[in-house]
């Protein structure tokens, strides 16, 4: 969409967004049809091209674009995966191209389907955005700056507080509605307790995950693009991930729980290789070329912040990270910002979100987030309760360890069942819902005996 084909309905005059990051630029994307001006306050100086950048340090690492996420973008920006394969990204038909050793060994060999997203590196995705994005006429970036608090007459926030990092100048923007999108380093728990609001508790669940990470050129395109060796609770704490991304390259991640943290040398992230449950990954990287260092990543706790249950301020609302941290293992983080921007776009259609005097009742708003977040919050810390290492772990009741067992035999199936496993990375791409799994015909095949 260019400028001139954009169609808005506005309601507002400015929105503001704390972070251009992949959360933020999506909220921006859906506030833009509805203010006259929408404005991203981001700490970085934003690349021109797909490169990595200081203020989001994780994306270095692997991202997963689930289905359910990809079908989001192209729904918010039309074309957008046109411009990624332009741009080097691989589609990816999840169902035949992706192979996973779990449980019961390799997934089932499957026939294609439109479970399909796209492999690519964090920083193409975000400039590809970000260049759909800047069509947007009502839309800026104000680079280089950083918000320290917010304006408010008492109920309601009526704009915020900036630094520049190149110096001390203050600087106030007002605003009819903020957007924290500020991921994990969020600050807005000491803005709000600033103004004498009650600031969210916290649930938090670490399981002592880190990653090692390094770039490979690939030697020879594989029948796959993305290959996962999974951990396997309580005891196989180690897992691999290795995708084809854009440039003929190979990304490539190692992962230990409770502190098994792979090595950052050679030999050692080699040797960590080698002693996975397959050996796949390892003869996979053994001769291949290094294009980049080893990259280590520990920010894998999962946080959540509950909003829902404070009494927030009119105009200002809190999404993505800073609100639902999870554990980046499950691949579901840029999902889940995409899904939270769709829930803002139907919170701003709703006209029973806005008061009478223009401002926005901002509870009705963290209430359907949390909904939304509940079920990707459980899934992460479900799996990561399952090793006795993790902090703040629920322990299984009896229940949890029938559903624990029942879960390992459905995955133990999928290495010779083809449509669990299709179901399973249905269920996995948010396209179904878990409650799939548990149908009386999956259950009757997940028991029944291999003939």
């Amino acid at each position: 969409m260019t400028k001139s084909e954009l169609k808005t309905d506005k309601i507002g005059d400015r929105a503001i967004v704390v972070g251009g990051s992949i959360a933020g630029m999506l909220a921006a994307r859906v506030l833009a049809n509805h203010f006259a001006s929408v404005t991203i306050i981001e700490t970085d100086k934003l690349p021109e091209n797909p490169d990595v950048r200081k203020g989001v340090p994780q994306s270095v690492q692997p991202h997963i674009l689930l289905t359910k996420g990809y079908r989001i973008l192209e729904e918010l920006f039309p074309g957008l995966g046109s411009q990624l394969s332009a741009a080097g990204g691989l589609t990816i038909e999840w169902a035949r191209e992706f192979h996973h050793f779990g449980y019961g060994g390799w997934s089932a060999s499957a026939d294609a389907s439109d479970i399909i997203s796209f492999t690519c590196t964090r920083p193409l995705l975000e400039w590809a955005i970000r260049q759909r994005l800047s069509n947007f006429s009502n839309v800026q970036f104000f680079e280089k700056r950083r918000v320290t608090g917010l304006l408010s007459n008492g109920k309601r926030i009526t704009g915020v507080c900036l630094h520049s990092i190149s110096g001390s100048d203050q600087e106030h923007l007002p605003a009819e509605l903020v957007v924290d999108a500020s991921d994990r380093r969020s600050q807005a728990p000491k803005w709000l307790e600033s103004l004498g609001f009650t600031p969210p508790s916290e649930t938090v669940v670490d399981p002592f995950l880190g990653y090692a990470t390094r770039r490979y050129r690939e030697p020879n395109p594989p029948s796959w693009k993305v290959m996962l060796i999974s951990q396997s609770p309580p005891n196989g704490t180690r897992l691999g991930y290795l995708a084809r991304i854009e440039g003929g390259e190979w990304i490539a991640t190692l992962g230990g729980y409770g502190r098994d943290f792979p090595p950052l040398d050679n030999e050692g992230f080699l040797d960590f290789a080698r002693s996975l449950p397959s050996q796949k990954f390892y003869e996979a990287i053994a001769d291949a070329e290094p294009v980049s260092p080893i990259y280590a990543h520990r920010a894998t706790t999962n946080r959540l912040r509950h909003y829902e249950k404070v009494m927030l301020p009119e105009g200002f609302v809190c999404l993505g990270d800073a609100v639902c941290a999870l554990c980046p293992v499950y691949g579901q983080g840029m999902t889940v910002s995409a899904l939270s921007a769709i829930i803002l776009r139907d919170w701003l259609n709703d006209p029973h979100s806005r008061l009478a005097n223009g401002s926005y009742i901002s509870s009705r708003f963290q209430n359907s987030l949390a909904k939304s977040n509940s079920l990707h919050w459980a899934l992460a810390t479900a799996q990561d309760s399952r090793f006795p290492t993790t902090q703040g772990r629920k322990l299984p009741g009896r229940m949890s360890k029938l559903m624990a067992w029942y879960t390992k035999r459905l995955l133990v199936k999928t290495s010779s069942d083809a449509t669990l496993h299709i179901l399973l990375i249905e269920v996995a791409h948010l396209l179904k819902s878990p409650l799939a799994l548990y149908h009386p015909s999956v259950v009757l095949r997940v028991l029944r005996r291999n003939t």
